[in-house]
């Protein structure tokens, strides 16, 4: 029986993957936007439900199931294949002007915004001088406290670490890519599970620049690898077939991410990759994973989209731009919302999409700002100019 084209693998070189500008891959740009969309939305409904708002409360799990695996899934997809094209020398430039150098802009910014407008959230003292140097070593070892969305990027750095190391055994083998998967997974899990290291502030535990999560990560970024090794979703696929398979995910993550019941962790009923509260063995990563899969049908399906094309190329940036909501106006929306709306799934699900969307079209023009003077600090350390050399 012939499989659908949704399905069927090809070579990079007939696959009509690379498409847009250089090796640029269209649907995992929109794929990033959606994905940045989950976050600015679930951090809005993460303060509805901290004043107990029960379908905030539903929707942060939902989401919160498969939004950052999906960031690192699509992180693997990309990925360069290390082991044939970059020494150690230029993997150490590469990964700290392209993750290190916009990881410290990034905080370096909130840090300048919070000595005119304290952060509200997460609670953590900014009152003194000792205050900001404890937060900058904080930053710099073990939690993005300044800008707390970009702790991905610092997760990212680690696990990237891990892939340069691997993949030199793993490359060429789809059995071993395989096996490293369920090995990483199962160690990350096992580890995790048995020591709680997630413990910001204390530099006696192992949690520096988020290792402890890296090791599961790796797995979720091994599939990234994976089906870009397999072509999933190569070429032209029939928009039914995108479709069909974006709704049926969907339905399946919606049908499995409460049958997580944990064990999680600082009192919250959801998944967290920050904390590594994962919850079940089986349904985070099947929920996880299921998830991510919905993303990429629905990210094929409006590949021809070209804003969100293009707003998924900066995703970087408004990862970052995101911390400004996150810590600065989020809460305060979230109070006038809890305090004047109906408490309905509905009305959160519209007030959290809207407030998501005003929020992403603000951060739009600094993107453009940032993209056009200083790419250099923003993700493109190889650009030249206008107003700094080429890092990289």
């Amino acid at each position: 029986m012939r499989q659908p084209t949704a399905f069927r693998a090809s070579s990079r070189e007939s696959s009509g993957m690379t498409t847009g500008r250089g090796d640029r891959i269209d649907y995992i740009d929109t794929a990033r936007f959606l994905g940045i969309f989950l976050v600015y939305h679930g951090h809005v409904v993460e303060r509805m439900m901290y004043l107990g708002n029960l379908a905030a409360a539903h929707q942060y799990k939902l989401i919160y199931a498969f939004h950052m695996p999906l960031f690192f899934v699509l992180s693997g997809f990309i990925a360069k294949d290390w082991a044939k094209e970059e020494s150690v020398g230029r993997f150490i430039r590469s990964r700290f002007t392209s993750r290190i150098v916009p990881l410290l802009v990034f905080n370096l910014l909130l840090a300048l915004i919070s000595l005119a407008h304290k952060p509200d959230f997460p609670p953590f003292p900014l009152a003194t001088a000792a205050d900001y140097w404890n937060a900058a070593v904080m930053t710099v070892t073990q939690l993005t406290i300044f800008n707390v969305p970009t702790w991905f990027l610092m997760c990212l750095v680690s696990v990237e670490i891990i892939h340069f190391i691997m993949f030199r055994v793993l490359r060429g083998s789809t059995p071993r890519i395989v096996i490293a998967i369920l090995a990483f997974y199962a160690a990350g899990y096992w580890v995790n599970r048995r020591f709680d290291l997630f413990a910001p502030g204390d530099l006696g535990k192992p949690n520096w620049w988020l290792m402890y999560e890296a090791v599961p990560m790796y797995a979720f970024y091994l599939v990234g690898v994976l089906l870009r090794r397999h072509g999933f979703l190569a070429g032209a696929v029939r928009p039914a077939w995108l479709a069909l398979g974006a709704i049926a995910a969907m339905a399946l993550v919606y049908a499995t991410y409460d049958l997580n019941q944990g064990p999680f962790r600082l009192k919250m009923d959801a998944v967290i990759i920050l904390a590594a509260a994962h919850g079940h063995w089986l349904w985070f990563p099947l929920t996880a994973l299921i998830g991510s899969a919905a993303i990429l049908f629905l990210a094929k399906l409006a590949e021809p989209v070209l804003w969100m094309r293009h707003l998924g190329r900066s995703a970087l940036i408004l990862m970052g731009l995101n911390g400004v909501v996150y810590h600065h106006v989020n809460g305060p929306f979230a109070a006038w919302f809890v305090g004047a709306m109906p408490a309905s799934g509905w009305s959160v699900t519209l007030a959290a999409a809207l407030f998501s969307a005003i929020s992403i079209a603000l951060a739009a023009p600094l993107m453009l700002l940032f993209n056009q003077w200083v790419p250099q600090l923003f993700g493109r350390p190889a650009q030249r100019g206008p107003l700094l050399p080429q890092f990289l």
